[in-house]
Order: C-alpha cells, then structure tokens, then sequence
C-alpha cells in the first residue's frame, strides 16, 4: 500500500471540499459586480443575491404584507391593553411634566415664541393683529349667520324660567333700594323738594301758609309711612315685574338684525372690541402664573379621565382605520424599494453576523468531506493497481 499517495488524495480532496464550499458561500455575495472579458461576461457574476436582488426585494415585500405585517395582525396587537397603557403612560409623563412646571406660562411662550410679547409686556402685534382680526371675523360671522333669528331662539331652554326669576328679585330689588332711597338723608331731601314744588315752590303764598300750618317734617312724617307701605304690597313688585317681564319678551322677540340696527353697528363694534380688550387684558394676566397654578384645578381629571380616554380613542381609530392605512401606506412597495436600496455590503454583514458560525462549519465540513472522498479515492486507486 502507497500511503504517500493515500495522504496526497486526502489532503488534495479536503483542499478541494473546503475551498470548493467557502467559494460558494462567497459567491452568494460576489462579486458584487459582473465581470467581463471584453464584451463576454463571465458566468455566475455578480453573485446569487446582487443578481437576484430585484426579486429578492419584490419577494420580501410580498412576505412582509402577506404574511408578517398583516392586518389582522395589527388590530389582534391593537386589541391588547399593552399600547393603549403605552400611550397612556407616555402622554400622563408629559402632562405632569407641563403642569408640574413651576415656570409661568409667559417664560414658555418667549422660548417656543420668541416675538410674543413687546416690550410693554403686552401681545405683540403679531399675535395681537390676527387674534383681533380672527375675533372680528368670529363677531361678523355670529352676526350674519343669526341674523333672522329672534333672540329668544339663541337662548338656552331653560333661559325663559331664569330669566323669569331674574325679573321677580329685580322688582324686589329696586322697591327695596328705593325705599332705602326714601328714608336716606338725600331721599327726605329729594321729597321734600317735591312737597315744596306742589305747594306753590316754597314761596307763594299758599305755600307759605301749609308752611305755617304743617311744617315739612310733619308733612314728610306722613307722607313716608304711606309711601313705605305702598312700596311693600306684593301686587306693586307684581305690577313692576310685569311690565318688566312685557318689555323682556318684546326684546326677546325681535331679531338679531333689527337689535343691531336699533343699537347701530358702531356701538356693536365698540362693545366687540371692548370685551376684545378685556379677554386681552385677562390673558395677560394669565400668562404671569406658573404653569402649576394654572393647571392645577384641572390635573387629577387630567390623569385619570382625560388621558385615558385619548388613549382609548387613539387606539380605537387605529383600529378601525387599520386597513385604510396599510392601504395608503403600500408595504409591499416600501419594503420593495428598501430591500433595492439597501447595500449589498450590508446584507452580506448581517447575514455572515447571523449565520457566520454556520458558514463556518459548512467549510468545516468540506475539508472533511473532501478529506474522505480523498481518502476514498486513494484506497481505491491503491487496490486497483
């Protein structure tokens, strides 16, 4: 037996068994290229996966729509708690974030705003203008739209009873403020300017002699206790709110463009712009709080009615809307034109990361797989000679 011969196979064939299978995993991946000798282009280049990536990307994106990122899948995701308590977490961390802030409202805005305020401290003309302009345009809207409708029509259904009772304390009202009129010092003075005027002015003579008789005081000491009781009968406040509650519905009926025109526009718009200025005047106000008083009446609903209820609706959306989306969304052409755009490099890097032991072993076993066939051979070879 020729054992030099035997040796020379097995190293010949596990040579050729390794290089043979390492050459084929790299051809997987190169050349990344063709080759060409003049115009003939040589076999098997580029590799496996650069000549095939077209298909590979087209395959991919079927996959992913078909059978990974599908529909149903996601609303079977969607229909766990797990994100809707992920949104609600998230969004509970910010808003304690914002209304924990012990910086006022105006430092946040000159951050995010910086030409928010002029240097008087008030709005600027560029939030002043269009805020103005906006709350001109709202004024002109409401007029136009409501325009024939009566003001009874915009109030709400329960306007006529309050109203109803806001008319009944107004007459109790103004009986009582007159009667607390009458027996002040401006009001006896008042009265008796006037028992003066019916009695001739104060200096005829037929004044002069009721003057003589009576005297003011005893005239008012009379006059008063009559007045008083006349002003506390129920059917006089009855009376006064009556005539009040005539007039209201008489406003009431009218609509909104014979109001303006009977006030004139003028003075529509000056009252527009006079509650302008207050709500500017009151948000300047509110923007010298801190974040933490001004959303600290509001929080505890914040946290536990508020966000949840978002979160519920966030998800809720998603699901209904899920196929709509991934119709829109056009996985399949995404992941296409991913997979074409990604660097052959890469994929071999990710590949050789994931599967690199394997690749390993696969030569491995071709060394040893050759080195047997070599083996083979040379036992064969030695007993045929």
């Amino acid at each position: 037996m020729n054992v030099w011969i035997i040796l020379v196979n097995i190293g010949v064939g596990s040579v050729i068994g390794g290089v043979t299978n390492e050459l084929a995993i790299r051809m997987l991946f190169r050349p990344l290229k063709p080759w060409y000798i003049g115009n003939w282009r040589v076999p098997f280049t580029p590799g496996l996966i650069p000549s095939r990536r077209d298909d590979i990307a087209i395959q991919m994106g079927r996959l992913v729509e078909e059978h990974l990122l599908t529909t149903e899948g996601i609303r079977r995701a969607l229909t766990q708690t797990v994100l809707e308590n992920t949104l609600a977490g998230w969004m509970t961390s910010i808003a304690h974030d914002w209304m924990s802030d012990e910086r006022t409202l105006r430092q946040v805005l000159v951050k995010a705003l910086p030409e928010s305020f002029n240097e008087e401290g008030g709005w600027s003309d560029r939030v002043r203008t269009p805020a103005q302009l906006y709350w001109q345009a709202f004024v002109d809207q409401a007029l136009y739209q409501n325009e024939q409708k009566s003001l009874r029509e915009l109030l709400p259904e329960n306007a006529p009873k309050r109203l109803e009772d806001t008319l009944s304390t107004v007459s109790q009202l103004l009986l009582t403020r007159f009667r607390e009129y009458l027996h002040s010092p401006e009001g006896h003075q008042t009265l008796q300017n006037m028992v003066r005027g019916m009695l001739g002015g104060g200096g005829g003579m037929f004044g002069g002699l009721v003057g003589m008789f009576l005297g003011d005081d005893k005239i008012l000491g009379k006059l008063l206790p009559q007045l008083d009781e006349i002003l506390q009968r129920p059917e006089l406040a009855g009376r006064i709110q009556q005539f009040l509650q005539v007039e209201a519905d008489k406003l009431l009926d009218k609509n909104v463009g014979e109001v303006v025109a009977w006030l004139g526009r003028e003075q529509v718009d000056e009252w527009a712009n006079a509650l302008f200025a207050k709500l500017e005047e009151g948000s300047i106000k509110i923007v010298d709080n801190p974040m933490s008083s001004l959303t600290a009446p509001f929080q505890e609903s914040v946290t536990n009615e508020l966000i949840p209820r978002v979160a519920r609706w966030m998800v809720d959306t998603l699901q209904q809307n899920v196929e709509r989306i991934f119709k829109r969304l056009a996985v399949r052409d995404i992941v296409t034109r991913q997979v074409e755009g990604f660097p052959i490099e890469r994929i071999e890097e990710m590949v050789v990361g994931i599967s690199g032991k394997e690749f390993r072993m696969i030569t491995v076993l071709g060394f040893i797989l050759g080195g047997i066939i070599g083996l083979v051979q040379g036992l064969l070879a030695n007993w045929l000679n």
